[in-house]
Parts: structure tokens; C-alpha cells; sequence
């Protein structure tokens, strides 16, 4: 069917603007750039907090930028921050809010919420959240044979495992050193075998992370795990689980407690739950004092966002950013290169949010797109990068934006000058390229664009600021092209399927003759063989 076109692309003057703007720029050369202008790394770049941000090395001019704000003005970006924090239902498709960001509002704060009852549910849940995690640490949670638990198994998928998990990684400096935490996400069963194997029944506590608690992944894993605590004769489940779900009777009948049942509420999307209680196992393991900076560093975040004007606004540049080169230059995909070890779950953990939230071809009125949404988000950590795929982005035909993340300082190593002198050498080097004549497989045209983002050091604080970016980034692009980020019905099709044909495999339905061929011949491959 052919696709009708959209309005909000087509009769926008900004987005023409923009549009006759980019042939001026498309050529030039960036180096050619900071040559005609001594202030260019000064006037790309910004200062939040810890956070240095240069984005200099990019295709583009001040009035690259004040076209690009334009667009943003006319789409009205501001207001749709305020509908955002105000907690109006801009989650069309589901009728809710979307209010992630009550999550980290302190008692004494510049944002209010409309919905008060949300600010004291929110604080009601983290005084629960404190009071496990300082049980947990001082070893007041024992197991069915009165044994302390002194690990703890997140089992989740998606947005209830990779938060968690990211932060645990990242921060793990601070971490509980009695307690030990293993993360649990995949239906194959080597995942969760490969965490039994090295896992005391007696002294393992379960979180289960599943906002309706029927999420397949989760369950099968808190299945697994209930008969191997049954089948080592910790009778007394409930002593080893604890639940992280809106849906209560859901977590009753498995067997959970009620003082061991944590609130997610249907205004928190699963990609946006990290600072709720599905971060739970980060309480118990950081303290909650550094759970709470966590939660302040987003909220300082989330500050600027709201209350700084577009052309100084973190968040509203760098969306702009993606919208030029996704939209105009046609750059498929984002690669996300972390300079800290600690970092390396950072392009999975936003893949997840960026390409769940803006992977859709829908506008909010129903109308099939016309232009790119989101990029396709990819990456690994640096310096390991350098000497995979790093060959592509230097003389490949692609054009890929790069995201460097850098810490400038170090506790642990005193050549970590060689680090921060690897990754500020590949911005340079993207953008600078080298001419050999000669030697054309020796020659590189830079002009490859590139944002380096510095912290000081990596800390509770300085992490929750750069997720809340993050988040806020994709909140811009959703309203830049009118689609809603806080849904994702792309991930039901598959699970309502697979609902089917684990029905058929288990023999409760024959093979449904109106698969098309090749699935009915996957699964007859698969019942055919499975025994063999």
C-alpha cells in the first residue's frame, strides 16, 4: 500500500527550511569549519554540573542550529516538555501518563505534580525500598533454613533487566561486598542454569520483575527457580522471593508475600523503570544513599530539561542532532562508544530505549510516515572498538555518527592518560581524516561526525544524569516526529505467536495448517528432531 503523506513533514516551513539548508552544508568539510571559526569548540559545546559536552565536530553551522531550533519551536517541543512532567496522557495508544520522571522528585522540589497522590506513592515506595535494602544489608532477610541470603538473582527481560543490570556494572565501586547479585534474562535455559550453578539454595533471594507478572522470559526463569529451591528442600519459597509487579493477585498465587511485593504502576514504561523499585536490587547492593543520588543526578537532569531554553538544552541539541543526520543526511544508525569498561552495557541498554520508544512507522494521528525514525542503535566499548569496527567508521561508505563517552579521571590506573589519548585521537582522526593521493587505501576522508561526552568520574549521581538525558533525548525526537515513544506493540505480535505455537509444540492444538510453509516446516524440523 503506498504510504500517504504526512503532513507534519511535508507543509512544515521549518523542516523545508532545513531541508534547502542542508545542500550548503552537506560538502563541506569539518575541519574546513574549525579553520573559518577559533571558537568553534567553544561555542559546540556545554557544561552541566560534571557533565563537559563538545559537539563541535558535527556538519553543521549556527544556523544549522537555529534552523533546527526552529523546528523544534514549531513542534512545539517546550509544551510537550511541560505535558510530559505535568503528567498528561501523552501515552495516546494507552491512555496514561507517562511520568518516569515522579520517580526521582525530591520532597522539596521545583516540579510539581499534578496528581499529588503520585509524589506520596512515590516517597511511600522508597521508605519500603530503604527499609529492605538496610534489612538486606544487615542481614535481616534469612532463607527457609534460617541461613542469611547473601545473594540476590534479578530475574526480568528487557527494561526490568538491562537498568539494573547496567548500573549494577557500572557502579559496582560501590557495592555491597556481602552480597552478590546475578542477573537472569533469557528464555534459553543455559542463562538461568549458568546462575543456579553457582548459587546456594539456602542463601539466594529471587527478584521477580514483571509489571502484569505474565511476561513468558520471567516466568519460566521464576518457575525454574522455585522447583530448584523445591527440589533442595527450601519448602518455604516465599522466605526467597520477592516481587517487583502491578499485578498482585498475579504474585500472591506464585507464592510471594505481601511484605515482599514491590509497586510498579501503569504511568512507568518498562524501558523508564530504573529508578523505581525495579531498581531494587541497586538499593540493596549501592545503599540506598547512592540509590538516592542516582535519583538526584537524573533529577538535576530533568531540571535543565524543563527549564532551560532550547539553544542551551542538552537534551533538545542532541536530539536536533540525530534529527539532522537521521533525516537529511540519511544516516541509518548511531554508534554508542563508552571509554569506560564500566559503561559496556550502555549501547545494549539503549538500544532498548532508544529504538523501542522511536521504532515506529505510526504518527499519533494514525498516519503511516513518510521520513526515518529512529536510528538503529549499536556499539561497544572503547578501546576493544578500535580494533573491530572501527575500520568501517574511518573508511567505510556509511556515514555513521559516533558518541564517545570519556571519564577524565581515575582512581585505578595511572596510565589512564592512554585511554582518554586513544578516544580524543578517534574523534580527531573521524573528523580530521588523512589525504594520501598515492596510496588510496592509505586515504581517509574524515568528515565523519562525532560527540564526545566527559564526566569527571563516574558516580551514582553523574550516571542518573546521563540516563535522564538520554530519556529526554528521545522524548524530542518522538515530538519532532509525532509518534508516541512510550508505547511498543511491535513487541506483542511476537509473544502473542509464540503463545500459539508453544500451544501446538505442547500438543494441546495439531499444527494449524494455515501457517504459511515455512513456519509449518520449522516447527514439524523441530518436533521431528528434538528427541532425535
Amino acid at each position: 500500500m503506498e504510504k500517504p503523506k504526512s503532513t507534519s513533514k511535508q507543509n512544515d516551513h521549518a523542516w523545508q527550511a532545513l531541508e534547502e539548508h542542508h545542500p550548503s552544508i552537506a560538502n563541506r568539510h569539518i575541519r574546513d569549519l574549525f579553520d573559518k571559526d577559533p571558537n568553534r569548540a567553544e561555542n559546540f559545546s556545554f557544561q552541566f554540573g560534571d557533565i563537559f559536552i563538545d559537539y563541535s565536530k558535527h556538519r553543521i553551522t549556527e544556523e544549522t542550529i537555529k534552523l533546527l531550533v526552529c523546528l523544534a519551536e514549531s513542534k512545539k517541543v517546550k509544551e510537550k516538555i511541560n505535558d510530559l512532567f505535568n503528567g498528561k496522557k501523552i501515552n495516546l495508544t494507552e491512555d496514561r501518563a507517562a511520568l518516569h520522571t515522579a520517580l526521582r522528585v525530591p520532597k522539596a522540589s521545583a516540579i510539581k505534580i499534578e496528581d499529588s497522590s503520585i509524589a506520596s506513592q512515590v516517597r511511600q515506595e522508597l521508605e519500603k525500598i530503604r527499609q529492605f535494602a538496610y534489612q538486606m544489608q544487615t542481614g535481616k532477610i534469612k532463607g527457609s533454613s534460617g541461613k542469611v541470603i547473601n545473594k540476590i538473582t534479578n530475574i526480568g527481560i528487557g527494561g526490568s533487566d538491562l537498568g539494573p543490570r547496567l548500573v549494577m556494572e557500572a557502579l559496582h565501586q560501590w557495592s555491597n561486598k556481602d552480597i552478590t547479585f546475578d542477573f537472569v534474562a533469557n528464555l534459553d535455559a543455559n542463562d538461568i542454569d549458568a546462575s543456579l550453578k553457582n548459587s546456594d539454595p539456602e542463601t539466594t533471594l529471587f527478584i521477580v520483575t514483571s509489571k502484569s507478572f505474565t511476561t513468558l522470559e520471567t516466568l519460566t526463569n521464576a518457575e525454574t527457580a522455585k522447583q530448584w529451591l523445591l527440589d533442595n528442600d527450601c519448602t518455604d519459597i516465599a522466605r526467597h522471593f520477592v516481587a517487583v509487579s502491578a499485578n498482585t493477585q498475579a504474585t500472591s498465587k506464585f507464592g510471594i508475600t505481601e511484605d515482599h511485593i514491590f509497586d510498579m504502576w501503569d504511568w512507568v514504561g518498562g524501558r523508564y523503570s530504573v529508578w523505581s523499585a525495579v531498581g531494587l536490587s541497586i538499593a540493596v547492593g549501592l545503599g540506598m544513599d547512592h540509590f538516592e543520588d542516582f535519583l538526584s543526578g537524573a533529577h538535576e537532569m530533568d531540571l535543565h530539561f524543563l527549564s532551560e531554553a532550547e539553544r542551551q538544552n542538552i537534551p533538545i541539541i542532541l536530539a536536533l542532532l540525530d534529527i539532522w543526520y537521521n533525516n537529511f543526511f540519511h544516516a541509518e544508525t548511531l554508534a554508542i562508544i563508552p571509554y569506560d569498561q564500566r559503561l559496556q552495557r550502555l549501547p545494549d541498554y539503549l538500544s532498548q530505549l532508544i529504538m523501542e520508544s522511536n521504532g515506529k512507522e505510526v504518527s499519533t494521528k494514525n498516519t503511516l510516515l513518510d521520513y526515518d525514525s529512529s536510528q538503529i542503535i549499536w556499539g561497544s566499548v572503547g578501546t576493544n572498538a578500535q580494533h573491530a569496527f572501527f575500520q568501517m567508521l574511518h573508511q567505510g561508505t556509511r556515514l555513521v555518527p559516533v558518541e564517545f563517552l570519556l571519564p577524565i579521571q581515575s582512581t585505578l590506573s595511572l596510565t589512564h592518560h592512554k585511554l582518554v589519548a586513544n578516544c580524543v585521537a578517534q574523534s580527531k582522526a573521524l573528523m580530521l581524516g588523512q589525504e594520501n593521493v598515492n596510496e588510496p587505501y592509505r586515504n581517509f576522508s574524515g568528515n565523519r561526525p562525532s560527540t564526545t561526552i566527559c564526566y569527571r568520574r563516574l558516580s551514582p549521581r553523574i550516571l542518573g544524569s546521563l540516563l535522564a538525558m538520554y530519556e529526554h533525548r528521545v522524548f524530542v525526537q518522538a515530538v519532532i516526529w509525532d509518534i508516541n515513544p512510550f508505547d511498543q506493540w511491535g513487541v506483542e505480535l511476537g509473544k502473542v505467536l509464540a503463545t500459539e505455537i508453544i500451544s501446538e509444540i505442547e500438543g494441546q492444538f495439531e499444527v494449524k495448517p494455515q501457517h504459511d510453509s515455512s513456519t509449518s516446516q520449522l516447527i514439524s524440523y523441530y518436533l521431528a528432531n528434538r528427541d532425535a
